[in-house]
């Protein structure tokens, strides 16, 4: 247990205020509801991970049935009891486009890499944190999801939101690594109308590029054999790109990737 008085005990003074934001903002023109996206947090020391679907605030905690406690994260299920995880102990918000983290008077109390938050405080959460919940360490990671896939009977499903049908067949190259975002790249794009293709390396990019300039490029920053700004700065050098449009989407962690893209 976290004794607030301890020397030991480092409390974060401060919330931080900057303005790089990891949540999805809604979007202007056509594509006016927001793709689906979830957090992601992944247990440390075990393989398990939990996704949960952004909501305006989810409770993480432990599932009481006979109490009518239902958390958005329930953590009964990986050993939370155990780990002194409380029925209510944290919660994670969205404000003004940002994440944040509360704890709601636990016990045992929540840790953000590894400084000790003062109750009922709301601290800014990013991508990439490390939460302890009780004795319990969640790596935080913002990611999408494909909404399309499986329904209870197995069968394909569909959008939870219709994308309007804003091309006709138009090219659109997404470069991205990680499968999960590309997968809800694919399919938002194929619905809107364009033809698509997805590959996971610059190398790749600079191959169908070689031969054609797509309409439409959806570029990660942090690829595995280039940076992405790197990547644009090829691209836009090249002869005949004037109709490629860009559309930078990355995971990033600094503002200035962020400016400079």
């Amino acid at each position: 247990m976290h004794d607030p008085k301890s020397r030991d005990t480092k409390h974060i003074n401060e919330i931080v205020h900057n303005t790089d934001a990891y949540m999805p903002v809604r979007a202007t023109g056509p594509l006016h509801e927001p793709l689906p996206w979830v957090i992601e947090l992944r247990v440390v020391g075990t393989v398990a991970t939990i996704q949960v679907q952004v909501h305006e605030i989810m409770v993480i905690g432990r599932a009481d049935p006979q109490k009518g406690i239902v958390p958005a994260v329930d953590l009964n299920p990986h050993n939370g009891q155990g780990l002194g995880v409380s029925r209510q102990h944290a919660a994670i918000l969205v404000k003004d486009n940002r994440i944040y983290i509360k704890d709601l008077g636990s016990v045992n109390g929540t840790c953000l890499n590894g400084n000790l938050l003062a109750p009922q405080g709301e601290y800014r959460l990013r991508h990439g944190d490390e939460l302890t919940i009780g004795k319990m360490g969640l790596q935080v990671r913002f990611t999408v999801v494909p909404t399309i896939g499986v329904s209870p009977k197995g069968t394909t499903g569909s959008l939870d939101a219709p994308v309007p049908r804003i091309a006709r067949g138009e090219t659109a190259l997404v470069v991205e690594d990680d499968l999960d975002v590309a997968k809800v790249f694919h399919m938002a794009l194929r619905h809107a109308g364009f033809n698509v293709t997805v590959v996971d390396s610059a190398a790749s990019a600079i191959a169908y590029v070689s031969h054609e300039f797509p309409n439409l490029l959806v570029l990660e920053l942090m690829l595995p054999d280039m940076n992405g700004l790197d990547l644009l700065r090829y691209i836009r050098k090249q002869p005949d790109n004037a109709k490629t449009r860009v559309i930078v989407c990355s995971g990033a962690t600094g503002g200035w990737s962020i400016m400079a893209a």
